[in-house]
């Protein structure tokens, strides 16, 4: 009997050492945004496919507007639609989808305005958005690679969210929204659904679950809810193009959403919000230990005049970091408790942020 007990012993010695072996495994967070302006892939997409297959203990997002298809066939040069299964989103989709060929780890797509083809009616957008869901799940099931063929466009079925997974062992949460969703409820000043209130109270009991777990948090989204720069303006539309200033902050339901959300992330230190929307590169670390991330620049870059670069760059803080006019992505390190977040610039050469 005492053998017994003393072999179970070692077990379980045994098992928990294991167990802690993989608490400390290093992972990697890839994030890439507004990357489906390319029928072929460009640099920030060849650049993140190299880094991916050389760490399989990973997840790669791609933070919406996975598709733009210009008006009247490009006769205006203005991406208003998204995915529509012609040949030329097919092959922007692909673009993504093909990066991933040899890839051994996760990977994830959120919607973005341009998923939705900027409908501000739900119902109208709703089949657009769910035409490019079925076909990057389809795609993604002949990956044999993948490590999540049957879950990786989140949140599904046009919903608000959140959905979330846990990774490397239960160490990381991922939480998944889809805040076009959400700005497209106010865009016709309707008031504030019930399903919506639901949501903020889901999402903050959903990142408390984790953050009472020990896990790290990272929420990704298309829109920032902390950004520099043009987005950060007014567009003085008339109201007859709502769906242009719903791209502002300054929009009505969207600056709601950002007082919500961020009266939320201001209750977990160390918390990371990632997305995408602004076609820049910015990074943020607030006096609230927040980890703002705007990896925007996938395939387009917001083009601004020098002097306009340097007014945005003026009042940075330490913390801060802003890059224009150039594509890349970030990636979040995760080695046991020591975090490290990196930009990769389009030339190969990367930046440590903190």
């Amino acid at each position: 009997m005492k053998q017994l007990v003393l072999i179970l012993n070692i077990f379980f010695v045994l098992f928990l050492s294991v167990n802690s072996l993989h608490a400390q495994e290093p992972f990697k967070i890839f994030l890439i945004g507004d990357a489906g302006d390319h029928e072929q892939a460009g640099e920030a997409l060849t650049n993140i496919q190299k880094e991916l297959v050389k760490n399989p203990n990973s997840a790669v997002i791609f933070l919406g507007d996975n598709s733009y298809k210009n008006i009247l066939g490009g006769i205006i040069p203005v991406g208003f639609k998204g995915f529509d299964s012609s040949l030329v989103t097919i092959k922007k989709v692909r673009s993504q989808i093909n990066m991933l060929d040899n890839y051994k780890g996760y990977a994830f797509f959120i919607p973005g305005n341009h998923d939705w083809w900027n409908r501000t009616n739900y119902e109208k957008g709703k089949p657009k958005l769910q035409m490019e869901e079925s076909f990057i799940e389809e795609n993604l099931k002949r990956n044999k690679n993948i490590a999540n063929p049957d879950n990786s466009f989140l949140p599904k079925n046009g919903s608000y969210g959140p959905a979330f997974v846990d990774l490397n062992h239960g160490t990381i949460r991922i939480i998944f929204i889809d805040t076009y969703r959400i700005i497209q409820t106010g865009i016709k000043k309707n008031k504030i659904p019930e399903e919506e209130k639901i949501f903020y109270n889901r999402l903050d009991s959903v990142i408390n679950e984790g953050y009472l777990m020990k896990e790290k948090i990272v929420v990704v989204a298309h829109h920032p809810v902390h950004v520099a720069g043009p987005y950060n303006n007014p567009l003085k539309h008339p109201y007859l193009f709502g769906r242009i200033k719903a791209s502002s902050p300054d929009f009505p339901s969207y600056k709601a959403m950002i007082g919500k959300i961020n009266a939320i992330l201001c209750k977990y230190q160390g918390i990371y919000y990632a997305s995408g929307h602004a076609h820049t590169l910015q990074y943020f670390y607030t006096k609230d230990s927040i980890h703002y991330i705007i990896s925007g620049a996938g395939s387009k870059e917001k083009m601004l005049k020098e002097k306009d670069i340097k007014k945005y760059n003026k009042s940075l803080s330490p913390n801060e970091y802003l890059l224009w006019n150039s594509g890349g992505f970030f990636e979040i390190d995760f080695q046991g408790e020591t975090t490290n977040t990196i930009l990769y610039y389009d030339n190969g050469s990367k930046k440590c942020m903190l």
